[in-house]
């Protein structure tokens, strides 16, 4: 698993980081929501531990998010390190070599402030997360090069056609900033660069 040396910080309430894994050949990125129960870990990866203690001064860990059944991650070492748990959609349970804390449904408000959004089609388990102006996504978008701003490679999808309805659906939630699990976010007009994708 790459080490991330960096943490960047969006907002004043979203941190992200990312590092190249050269298994998969794609940057990874991860995200720490700073919410009212504590700070959230979106699919994390391993944080350098001068940019970790940097991110720790925002707050106290609370849980981790993993938005697909191909994001374990870190995940496991997060859950010991700082004793709190994981979150995951039903469908992806059966991917990881761990047990989640508590299963994710379509629609569900998790920690009070994210509302879970399912995206069959991509990856197994694959959900969106919708919190104030921010979506998160797992494998359905992605924002890498040479691909740029694009929908999952159909190589990589469990149904290609049957992801782009659900990711219609994120164009009914107001937002302006998006943060993928493979590249950096889109930082403003990220709904109407949505809208123009699907188009």
């Amino acid at each position: 698993m790459p080490l991330a040396d960096e943490l960047h910080q969006l907002r004043p309430d979203l941190f992200i980081w990312q590092a190249y894994d050269p298994a998969v050949k794609s940057d990874l990125t991860s995200c720490a929501c700073l919410t009212a129960q504590g700070l959230v870990f979106i699919d994390p990866i391993p944080l350098q531990k001068s940019a970790q203690a940097e991110l720790l001064e925002a707050g106290e860990p609370r849980a981790i998010i993993l938005t697909s059944g191909n994001h374990a991650r870190a995940a496991e070492d997060y859950r010991k390190r700082f004793s709190i748990p994981i979150y995951a959609h039903a469908e992806a349970v059966s991917e990881f070599s761990f047990a989640v804390d508590h299963v994710i449904a379509d629609g569900e408000t998790v920690l009070d402030e994210f509302t879970a959004i399912r995206i069959p089609g991509a990856a197994e388990g694959e959900i969106a997360l919708h919190r104030g102006e921010v979506v998160h996504v797992g494998d359905a978008l992605i924002h890498l090069s040479p691909y740029g701003f694009a929908l999952l490679p159909d190589k990589y999808c469990t149904d290609p056609k049957e992801m782009r309805l659900p990711l219609g659906k994120l164009l009914r939630i107001p937002f302006e900033l998006l943060t993928f699990a493979h590249g950096l976010p889109i930082v403003a007009h990220a709904r109407q660069r949505l809208s123009q994708l699907l188009a």
